[in-house]
């Protein structure tokens, strides 16, 4: 039986899946691959390539001290007062109160591409996907077609980044002739790739914000951000049927920027792993030496075929 580990996307939130991965490995709960997206996909592909969660938060915590981290323009943020947590929300204030509107028409992103770039390149180290020590995946979403695309191969930084790029903030990435922006916009939870690859019992790690009630919509950006969330959220819960497993930290009440609330997000995830770790050990098929099956392909369907 394969057993995968998906990861879900949601900014600092994610920062939940170190812990997790730290309940996992210390009780030694295996997985045969990851499947990441967004924030998601940053963790697993550093995980994936240095399986030692200690060593991934190591380079996340000396990665805020960067320039790369400083430039990413998360500070700014911070000081906009905002009514509801999605990044959505946090563009729209953007346009608004920092950047002139016929100044975003001529322009695909509010920030430049480098500036994510430069934060993921710190992250990942370089390589190719298929060359990692766990077998990993990401998805992202084709602008052109409209449909989600897996990356099973290539260039990880590639991937992982055109996985994180949040559409409208940074620009598209341009691979093999697709404009690509983060997987979040149609799979945010990526269990059905991970069933797709073949996985048999799926453990997934859903970090999505709680969606709020909300009253105060007093314009067109109001209503069609609203929407959006609505449309993001029911597609995460109505993927969670798919797993066997659905991890869920405590993490509703920080925001995707809140960065510097990591020791709390990181402990959410620890105790949220912990109170599944018994079931886990009962449900999980018992460990046994096999060899990985090769799948990795590139699809830009919504039902990617395993080799």
């Amino acid at each position: 039986m394969k057993v995968a580990l998906v990861l879900g996307g949601g900014g600092a939130r994610g920062l939940a899946h170190l812990g997790v991965l730290k309940v996992l490995e210390k009780e030694k709960i295996k997985f045969d691959y990851i499947v990441g997206c967004s924030f998601g996909a940053i963790i697993g592909a550093m995980y994936a390539q240095t399986p030692q969660v200690s060593l991934v938060e190591k380079r996340l915590r000396n990665f805020v001290h960067t320039e790369a981290y400083q430039k990413l323009g998360i500070e700014k943020m911070k000081r906009q007062p905002v009514q509801e947590e999605d990044y959505f929300r946090q563009l729209a204030n953007s346009i608004r109160n920092r950047v002139m509107l016929n100044v975003v028409a001529s322009r695909i992103s509010v920030l430049k591409g480098e500036r994510i770039k430069n934060a993921v390149y710190y992250l990942v180290k370089p390589g190719k996907i298929e060359d990692t020590h766990i077998p990993f995946a990401c998805n992202s979403t084709d602008l052109i077609t409209g449909r989600p695309v897996l990356f099973t191969q290539g260039d990880i930084r590639k991937a992982v980044l055109a996985s994180s790029s949040i559409p409208g903030f940074f620009p598209p990435v341009k691979i093999d002739g697709k404009m690509l922006v983060d997987g979040a916009v149609t799979y945010n939870l990526p269990i059905k790739f991970a069933r797709a690859l073949g996985a048999d019992f799926v453990i997934a790690v859903d970090v999505h914000p709680v969606l709020q009630k909300e009253e105060n919509l007093n314009n067109v950006f109001d209503v069609f951000l609203r929407a959006n969330t609505i449309t993001a959220t029911l597609l995460t819960e109505e993927s969670l049927h798919e797993a066997d497993m659905v991890i869920t930290p405590d993490v509703g009440q920080y925001l995707w920027y809140d960065f510097d609330k990591a020791e709390r997000i990181v402990h959410a995830g620890i105790e949220a792993a912990y109170a599944h770790v018994d079931a886990l050990k009962q449900m999980m098929p018992p460990p046994k030496a096999h060899r990985f099956r090769k799948f990795w392909r590139i699809r830009s369907t919504s039902q990617p075929s395993v080799e």
